[in-house]
């Protein structure tokens, strides 16, 4: 299981995974967000990353430099050294075995190489399995918002101070 920078041929792939994903029982996309050209712009931008399983994208998941969510309070670092996770999938055939936790682990110790301070994230709070693999990987919950129709924890995880 490796770990890419994603390429404009594995766009496609990602909106596949974005599409399954939102038939999930916890989901809180809709048909407008995330869509293939969410993937498109993330990708160009060099912000998009692919989980690779024996040659086959299985999970996925967007780095932002600045993000809608900078606005927030609560954030302890938000001075641009900092960046913010998003549109974290699993394909739903690889979903339970541990792959989404094994990704953003391998995304955090990527940026912390970078220097980058922290990571932030918005965990829809009706998305039970990502709460606990948030926990899991030491977030920090420090606050609560409802955002794009659906109530969120605000969570933090600081790398390099």
């Amino acid at each position: 299981m490796e770990l890419f920078k994603a390429t404009a041929a594995d766009i496609t792939a990602v909106a596949a995974i974005y599409g399954a994903v939102k038939k999930g029982q916890y989901c809180v996309w809709d048909e407008e967000y995330p869509t293939e050209k969410h993937a498109a712009e993330d990708q160009a931008a060099g912000c998009l990353y692919v989980l690779k399983l024996n040659g086959e994208i299985i999970g996925c998941v967007s780095v932002e430099p600045i993000a809608e969510d900078d606005d927030l309070p609560f954030w302890r670092i938000n001075d641009g050294t900092h960046r913010e996770i998003s549109r974290i999938a699993i394909s739903p055939g690889y979903q339970g075995n541990g792959y989404a936790g094994k990704m953003v682990e391998m995304l955090i110790n990527r940026l912390a190489g970078e220097g980058v301070s922290s990571i932030h994230l918005l965990a829809a709070k009706s998305n039970c399995p990502a709460v606990s693999i948030y926990r899991s990987l030491g977030f920090d919950f420090i606050g609560e918002c409802h955002r794009y129709g659906h109530d969120y924890f605000v969570c933090e995880k600081v790398l390099n101070v």
